[in-house]
């Protein structure tokens, strides 16, 4: 089953997995940074590095271009498309202005395109769906994806002949042996144990290390 906004939309349902993996993989992904996201996908589970709020906009991104993107693969143009996105204000042309210093018209022009912005729906879009997202992550279901995509990474890290990024185990810091010396016996008390290093100091050096 391909990424599409309805099945972004069924979230960590089990039968849903391997969609929404691909979803995070390929979608999610782009919003965090590629980088970061391969560089923990093999060790951290998904909350660690990706937070609600990289989910929700992405679904959000996905649900406000699916019918443009749609609407370019089907006529082979990927430049550009009549079909508006769903949650971004139009391009529409500004009225005339008068020039207050020279009583010059200022042709219409359509607005720029960095200047486009989310419309309240869509905000309020993004707020329901930040809301959703931090609910269901909350559930046992949640534990289970992430659970699900940390093996599936690892999985295919191995096949892939890159181990760098299987989770590694934290061993504990071995003893070091103890060095043998004549300098003292260790049965001797602390106070003891400088008089005698100091004997054993050149003249002048017991001063300047404080014993």
């Amino acid at each position: 089953m391909p990424v599409n906004p309805k099945t972004s939309q069924d979230l960590y349902t089990a039968q849903n997995f391997n969609v929404y993996k691909d979803f995070c993989q390929y979608f999610v992904s782009g919003v965090v940074g590629i980088r970061h996201f391969d560089r923990n996908k093999c060790i951290l589970p998904l909350h660690k590095y990706v937070s609600s709020s990289d989910e929700a906009f992405t679904i959000l991104t996905l649900e406000n271009n699916w019918s443009r993107w749609s609407s370019m693969a089907e006529a082979k143009n990927w430049k550009d498309s009549e079909v508006p996105s769903a949650w971004i204000t139009s391009m529409v042309k500004r009225k005339p202005e008068m020039n207050q210093d020279k009583d010059i018209e200022v042709a219409e022009t359509p607005q720029a395109r960095r200047y486009r912005g989310w419309t309240a729906k869509g905000i309020l879009r993004y707020n329901e769906l930040h809301a959703e997202i931090k609910e269901e992550r909350k559930k046992d279901i949640f534990d289970e994806f992430e659970t699900y995509c940390i093996e599936y990474f690892q999985e295919k890290a191995e096949e892939q002949g890159n181990n760098n990024h299987k989770r590694r185990k934290k061993e504990q810091d071995r003893p070091l042996p103890i060095a043998t010396h004549d300098l003292w016996d260790d049965d001797i008390t602390e106070d003891q144990q400088d008089l005698v290093v100091s004997r054993l100091l050149p003249a002048g050096m017991s001063g300047k290390l404080g014993i």
